[in-house]
């Protein structure tokens, strides 16, 4: 949890534990220093515990950094979204003065609070393992020590601290299990509940941790991450153990940068429905700007992007122009034509018979109804070519077409038309590229 070396950052709200928590560290001889988020939200009480934690700083001789912010949640959850600024502040006095942990003084009753908490809410397994004692840079010494056995240790230390009189509010849901519902359950069915529940926890932490080392393994083995996208076999995902495919589909959103916290688990549920025979071109929105669609016979997630609205541009031969709805460039410019190659190895740039064209080509989005006689390829509908090479109906309308006049001389990335193809009689080759 802690070397010798570490820099400790000890969170400190001016509570009995958190303040026993530094004492604690700082008697063990660890470097610490003393952070602490004045969120503003009981006026002269909050003020008060931030000056309570700056004198405590100065007493221990340890530096002090606070900061103050105004919490005000567009989705009404204020607990999550104080922890969330918590975390932001403490990340950045990390990264600003070199501490190298970040301790919080969550405890034994806050671990089986949460737990319960995320039970009732329909939590599965990843949820019930509550507060961690290690989670990445940030350590919970104390997530086996009690409330009751930090008030004495500090009685015994003669150190005071301070009340936050929230915490006795039971419009909290988790003031009324702390102060109504655990303690009537240790009346009824078990005194030593929050022992059992945290032993509990325990035994969950150990089975999820190998669950999800399963998980992980199978989706570096069967999963193809790209920038904005992971992709994954459908059968192969379809035929695991239900469990490991709720858990393959959580992993791959966290590739994504998806924290999970609004995914709920009808979502997930959904995006496994599309793993089923029959699902082809569906597609699931999902919180964070992301998407789930089953492309063939792969199960797509990928980050959200609106449809290219409908685009023609002129390309002057020679010249550039810049397509802004795909972010790409397309160039073209005259070849010599004492070297006519009869194919070009790249799918972003192609070889044209200049004779046939104009002084400018279009570049338009695709049409239903374009027809296209590719070199060394049947010719056909476009849209029965994209469904042979397997292009996903979302990109489709981002697909750049070349054509002359009405007639197509290129589809990006695939080979040049038939009747554009340059030969030896060609007088002019015109070369088109994907840049």
């Amino acid at each position: 949890m802690l070397e010798v070396e570490d820099r400790v950052l000890v969170g400190v709200s001016g509570g009995g534990d958190s303040v026993s928590l530094v004492l604690v560290l700082k008697e063990l001889g660890y470097k610490t220093g003393i952070g602490h988020l004045n969120h503003g939200l009981r006026g002269i009480e909050s003020d008060d515990d931030e000056r309570f934690v700056s004198e405590l700083a100065s007493k221990l001789g340890v530096p002090f950094y606070s900061h103050r912010i105004s919490i005000r949640p567009a989705d009404g959850n204020l607990e999550a979204a104080c922890r969330t600024a918590r975390k932001e502040f403490f990340r950045s006095v990390c990264e600003r003065d070199g501490f190298s942990k970040i301790a919080v003084a969550h405890t034994r009753d806050d671990r089986v609070e949460t737990c319960l908490l995320n039970l009732f809410r329909g939590a599965g397994m990843e949820g019930l393992v509550s507060m961690a004692p290690v989670s990445g840079n940030t350590i919970r010494p104390l997530i086996e020590a009690s409330h009751e056995d930090i008030q004495r240790f500090l009685l015994s230390s003669k150190q005071s601290w301070r009340t936050d009189t929230s915490n006795l509010d039971p419009s909290f849901a988790r003031n009324r299990l702390r102060h109504e519902f655990i303690p009537m359950l240790e009346r009824s069915f078990n005194p030593n509940l929050r022992d059992t529940l945290s032993r509990t926890v325990d035994l969950f932490r150990n089975e999820d941790r190998w669950m999800q080392d399963l998980t992980s393994n199978w989706v570096e083995e069967h999963a193809i991450l790209s920038p904005g996208m992971v992709s994954v076999d459908a059968e192969s995902m379809r035929i695991v153990p239900v469990a490991m495919a709720r858990r393959a589909i959580r992993t791959m959103l966290r590739q994504l940068g998806s924290h999970l916290f609004d995914i709920p688990f009808e979502r997930i549920e959904a995006v496994r429905g599309l793993l089923e025979n029959g699902k082809g071109g569906k597609t699931i929105q999902i919180p964070g700007g992301l998407v789930a669609e089953r492309n063939f016979d792969r199960l797509v997630l990928r980050e959200f992007q609106d449809p290219a609205t409908e685009f023609n541009y002129t390309l002057l031969i020679p010249g550039s122009v810049r397509i802004s709805e795909l972010g790409k460039t397309f160039r073209a410019e005259i070849a010599d034509s004492s070297i006519v190659p009869e194919t070009s190895e790249s799918t972003a740039r192609v070889f044209v018979d200049g004779g046939r064209l104009g002084p400018c080509v279009k570049i338009r989005s695709w049409k239903p109804g374009d027809y296209y006689k590719p070199v060394g390829w049947p010719g056909g509908k476009l849209k029965k070519l994209f469904q042979r090479t397997r292009i996903p109906r979302s990109q489709r309308s981002r697909w750049p077409v070349i054509v002359s006049d009405s007639t197509i001389v290129w589809v990006a990335s695939f080979p040049v038309s038939r009747e554009f193809a340059p030969s030896g009689r060609s007088q002019k080759v015109v070369t088109l590229e994907v840049l």
